[in-house]
């Protein structure tokens, strides 16, 4: 995924549910601000008293120590991640063995970026979606049984979902010597959502419902909070995790607070950037000769757009009235791309 210009920024929750003693699911959120590099995962460990919750614990703790060897260019990043993850398979595969732990292993969904480039990293039948504007999109291919009945023509969607096999994994890190990890690349830019979960949150709250929540939730904590309230309400017969990763504009990074340092603060909020949670803010403007749906502020600094768009409406700045078009060359500003959109609407409607 090329993520020129773009940072990535994440939040997450993890909860054991109401049924299961032991949390077994862990996630994973780091963020190197010298480097400007992010690496997210989620994991589902397996096996109950085969520890999954260690065959969890040791591959996000193996990413999380790889992620310099990560950055450091010697490999392109799509093959140390992957390297990294097949590593870590074989760490608990051993460690299985030697303990006799039949059945240790776990799932891992990861998400790398560094500023450069954004991979996501798969094993199991945890998730990774892209939310982009109105639209949800899942990235991963679940490697469960059903899943593969599925996708040669066996089972229906609706079959999968009630399958009393739907758990039963055909990949996992540690159940053998060596694993295939699937590796996805996808386009993204700024305003775009990634989302990953473990199936205790999915099986619970469907993808079109997770993509509602977090649209509608001002705070992407508060979004995480939701969805496992959710996956509780429905009876919480797993564990469940999340991890919310929002596609920012690069000048939010370490280049773009050199870049500013010598404007100094007061300059920085006489130009109205500290009155915007940035990372959170939408407003209705102009692209080309069309309205857009964007990301941000209108404002600039030292020539810095501080803003992307998010969503190119069909709709020609001519056909704004004139008493309201110099408000859009200006930005309305809008709590949500919801928000924005509505905006739009009430503009049409003062057409005579």
């Amino acid at each position: 995924m090329r993520l020129a210009g773009l940072a990535a920024r994440g939040v997450g929750r993890s909860e054991t549910g109401r049924v299961r003693e032991v949390n077994e699911d862990r996630i994973l959120l780091v963020e190197d601000v010298d480097r400007g590099a992010s690496l997210f995962a989620v994991a589902d460990g397996l096996g109950g008293h085969a520890r999954g919750d260690l065959a969890s614990t040791m591959v996000v703790e193996a990413l999380r120590k790889e992620l310099p060897a990560l950055l450091a260019g010697g490999s392109p990043a799509r093959d140390a991640l992957v390297d990294a993850l097949r590593r870590a398979n074989a760490a608990i595969y051993a460690h299985a063995q030697a303990e006799g732990l039949t059945g240790m292993a776990t799932t891992c969904t990861a998400f790398l970026a560094d500023g450069r480039a954004g991979i996501v990293a798969h094993v199991g039948d945890s998730r990774a979606y892209l939310l982009r504007a109105q639209d949800v999109r899942q990235l991963t291919a679940d490697h469960s049984l059903v899943s593969e009945l599925a996708r040669r023509g066996s089972l229906t969607p609706a079959e999968v979902e009630t399958h009393a096999q739907r758990h039963i994994l055909t990949r996992a890190l540690g159940a053998a010597p060596d694993v295939e990890i699937d590796v996805i690349d996808e386009p993204l830019r700024a305003g775009d959502l990634v989302v990953l979960v473990t199936d205790g949150l999915h099986t619970a709250v469907p993808s079109p419902e997770i993509h509602s929540v977090i649209r509608s939730s001002p705070d992407p904590e508060e979004a995480c909070s939701v969805l496992l309230g959710l996956a509780n309400a429905r009876g919480g017969f797993d564990n469940a995790s999340v991890v919310i990763i929002r596609l920012a504009p690069w000048w939010m990074g370490r280049a773009a607070a050199r870049l500013l340092a010598p404007v100094g603060l007061a300059a920085i909020l006489a130009a109205g950037v500290a009155a915007y949670r940035l990372d959170h803010a939408y407003f209705l403007g102009v692209r080309g000769d069309m309205v857009a749906v964007m990301w941000g502020t209108p404002a600039r600094v030292l020539g810095l757009p501080l803003s992307g768009v998010i969503k190119v409406t069909e709709v020609p700045v001519a056909r704004i009235a004139p008493a309201d078009r110099m408000r859009l060359m200006h930005g309305i500003p809008a709590g949500s791309t919801e928000e924005a959109e509505s905006v739009l609407r009430t503009l049409l409607s003062h057409q005579p």
